[in-house]
């Protein structure tokens, strides 16, 4: 299904059903580079000139330019920023930043304001936002970003709450404050930017040590260098661009691993479960290891992490064909035309997704939703019935699956421009999640009302609790925190 949306000026086709979203992820004619482009220039703040080289770029992200396109090799900025990020965080740098974040975070907690006795705090996402923001930003970017701006974290989460506005364009007599708060952490990102590369200009680069504490990673240097040399970009648009990064990289998979912690303290035999689950594989003496590789291969803890962006992800995932007409289901779409698909209506697609006849409704979390049990044919995902890959006999045991689910199961886009940082933010998630659970006890405090979830930012984040989560936290006993 097919649903054209129009707009002042122009039109806009949002996508339906998951064999047509689906054709829309495969197909390679297809390019990201207008909606980033406005991104880039309403919420980040970026000059139009410098966006120009966004809108200018209809070559797409892949190594072969799409056909039509005539945008000279140096200025395929798409296709340069695609490869260093997957570079840098779902292939060379993958592993590297996961043990960078998983240091970070247990040094975090283990620092952290909470004693073997009860301690109550007024807000679980505020703890995750602190901790766990913190420690993304520092593993991916580096600890100078930081350091030269110390309230950098929480300007970044007031910023989240008031970004709606910037990407409605309302002027800035209307919303000042939304704009002196970007302006603020795009000055904190070109600061940051000027210190690495004057320390960058004195000594020798290739000190994985020295990169660490300045960009994150060989990768984030990288990329400074890429941008700043393409065509019509400066020193105020690569800030821009990196403040774009920093916002999608933090404030999304925070309040994810929040949900998925969420759901493990409300729920005793849930939690008792990954536990027995997570148990083998961490190691508390004489310091907390984590096996990541085992925990992440666990089917409970990889359906509560699936179902988590199931429930939670409501992103608008753009595409535009720049020099060809669209066929879709049968129907044709005009070149240059804006084309969307909407994660949240994937993923409550009722002729798709498993309810097991309206027990577990799409509007609400499931944990087991993607397991599937040899001995039970109304189990898995999808209401037809699916089996995982090899057809496990009914002594194998419950199995995790997501077979059926392309263009249903879609948190993170799909096709070549998927988020490159898709497996980072899956390690993030259970990792962050294994780590609240062996290190501490959390009784959630909220009223039923507070643990509704809203959409502030539907179409552009994910859903949050609509009120603050209070809860009492203690360490567990007998497990040591040193690193």
């Amino acid at each position: 299904m097919l649903l054209r949306i129009s707009l002042i000026n122009d039109d806009i086709y949002l996508v339906k059903g998951a064999r047509n979203i689906a054709e829309v992820f495969r197909n390679s004619a297809l390019s990201v580079s207008p909606a980033y482009a406005i991104a880039l220039k309403h919420c980040f703040g970026m000059k139009h000139k410098a966006v120009t080289a966004y809108l200018s770029d209809t070559s797409g992200s892949q190594p072969k330019p799409i056909k039509g396109s005539r945008v000279l090799a140096e200025n395929r900025v798409m296709y340069m920023t695609h490869e260093n990020l997957v570079k840098g965080l779902l292939m060379d740098g993958l592993g590297p930043t996961s043990d960078r974040f998983e240091r970070i975070l247990t040094t975090s907690l283990q620092n952290a304001q909470v004693e073997d006795e009860w301690t109550h705090l007024p807000d679980f996402l505020r703890f995750f936002e602190d901790h766990l923001g913190s420690a993304i930003l520092e593993s991916i970017f580096g600890q100078a970003l930081l350091a030269e701006n110390p309230g950098f974290v929480r300007d970044l989460w007031a910023y989240d709450d008031v970004v709606m506005g910037l990407a409605k364009r309302l002027p800035r007599w209307m919303i000042p404050k939304s704009y002196k708060l970007r302006d603020k952490l795009r000055q904190g990102v070109k600061k940051w930017h000027t210190l690495a590369k004057k320390f960058d200009a004195r000594t020798c680069t290739d000190d994985p040590v020295k990169e660490g504490l300045l960009w994150g990673s060989t990768a984030m240097r990288e990329r400074n260098k890429m941008l700043l040399s393409v065509a019509k970009q400066t020193e105020d648009s690569v800030a821009s661009t990196d403040l774009g990064l920093i916002w999608a990289t933090v404030t999304n998979v925070v309040p994810s691993s929040m949900t998925l912690a969420l759901h493990l303290f409300r729920d005793s035999s849930l939690l008792g479960e990954a536990r027995s689950l997570m148990a083998p594989h961490v190691q508390r003496d004489p310091s907390l290891v984590i096996d990541m590789r085992k925990i992440e291969k666990q089917p409970l803890l990889q359906s509560v992490y699936a179902e988590t962006l199931r429930f939670g992800v409501q992103i608008h995932v753009p595409r535009t064909t720049p020099h060809s007409d669209l066929k879709v289901g049968g129907t044709m779409l005009p070149r240059g035309k804006m084309i969307l698909t909407n994660t949240w209506l994937a993923h409550t697609d009722e002729e798709v997704w498993n309810t097991k006849g309206n027990a577990h409704p799409l509007e609400t979390f499931w944990p087991q939703r993607f397991l599937i049990d040899p001995k039970d044919s109304s189990s898995g995902p999808t209401k037809k019935p699916t089996r995982p890959s090899g057809h496990p006999a009914a002594d194998e045991g419950v199995q995790f699956s997501a077979e059926g689910l392309e263009g249903a199961w879609i948190p993170y886009g799909g096709g070549h421009h998927a988020c490159p940082g898709r497996l980072l933010a899956k390690r993030i998630m259970l990792l962050s999640c294994t780590l609240m659970a062996t290190m501490f006890d959390v009784e959630i405090l909220a009223s039923n009302e507070a643990m509704e979830f809203g959409s502030p930012r539907f179409g552009f984040g994910v859903r949050k609790p609509n009120g603050k989560i209070p809860f009492r936290i203690r360490r567990r006993r007998n497990v040591s925190f040193s690193v």
